[in-house]
């Protein structure tokens, strides 16, 4: 298959040797990664409630700006929750049975959805790919974390786009128009002072913010979009790509994962055992994934041993 070939390349004994230097750069390079992504969702955060809603107020019904905020605020929870979870649960193990492969790094069998990280150095189940900005792979263990992270994401950076269309536009063209925020007066402006007292830093944060949340909005809606028809067909990225080899050796070939769109999304999302949609998904939850049903008992006795 495609992976069983990218992985015997980068196996081989030319390259192997740099991708193990890449690989420990990588994952270098993912720990400063989470800090930036915790420092620019701080100045989101200062920008979009410190001076986007509050200037708001020049434009917008003051109920269309509380539900912001509520709705902001909401979000925010979401995202550090499940970025939270996503970068630091561990890999599941499922072991493999004895007619399957063996991995010679971790030495041990793996199943058919098992495949190794160079990057992290073991063995991960339900492999979709290893994403720097969580600094580990997106598995079984935290793909709904992961899913959940980047449509909270999606939905918050749309919201500050929609939201704070006049201030950026006020902002881009602050020479021209003289309005800004540390010109106007407001009544619900608690950081104003504070904010203003350094120069430059109101129209330079909302500029940079409403362009950084519109980038993300596109980049990371895409992704949503993406696993969203991957979750729909009961893939992951690795299981994508071997599905397309599957077909095209055999065109009648169908993929034994995909349970239907419905099954296949309360399988993801794990909503079983009476678990409702609000309460786990909606809200933040640690409940465990679903894996199938042989995997899912293998869990359970290693849970009770």
């Amino acid at each position: 298959s495609t992976c069983d070939k990218i992985e015997a390349f980068l196996d081989g004994p030319f390259i192997s040797q740099y991708v193990n230097v890449i690989n420990r750069y990588i994952r270098g390079l993912g720990n400063i990664l989470v800090v930036v992504v915790y420092l620019i969702t701080l100045l989101l955060v200062v920008t979009s409630f410190g001076i986007i809603l509050p200037y708001e107020q020049w434009y917008q019904p003051p109920l269309l700006l509380i539900f912001y905020s509520l709705c902001g605020a909401f979000l925010f929870v979401n995202i550090m929750y499940h970025y939270y979870k996503a970068r630091t649960i561990a890999p599941i193990y499922v072991p493999g049975k004895d007619n399957e492969r063996w991995c010679f790094k971790c030495e041990h069998r793996k199943t058919i959805r098992t495949h190794h990280c160079g990057i992290c150095q073991s063995c991960v189940h339900g492999m979709d790919h290893h994403c720097i900005w969580i600094n580990q792979c997106v598995g079984s263990h935290n793909h709904r974390h992961f899913f959940l992270f980047i449509a909270n994401l999606t939905v918050a950076t749309f919201i500050i786009t929609i939201a704070g269309y006049h201030t950026a536009y006020d902002h881009f063209f602050e020479y021209t128009n003289g309005k800004s925020f540390c010109s106007a007066y407001l009544d619900y402006a608690p950081l104003q002072s504070w904010i203003c007292s350094i120069d430059g830093f109101s129209r330079n944060a909302v500029i940079f913010s409403y362009l950084l949340a519109a980038l993300l909005m596109c980049l990371v809606g895409f992704l949503t979009a993406w696993n969203m028809f991957l979750i729909s067909r009961g893939f992951t990225y690795i299981d994508y790509l071997q599905h397309s080899d599957h077909v095209a050796m055999n065109p009648q070939y169908r993929n034994p994962l995909n349970h239907g769109v419905s099954r296949n999304w309360r399988n993801f999302l794990g909503l079983r055992r009476n678990r409702s949609f609000f309460r786990h998904v909606i809200l933040p939850s640690s409940h465990s994934p679903f894996l199938n049903e042989e995997e899912e008992s293998v869990r359970l006795v290693e849970d009770v041993v």
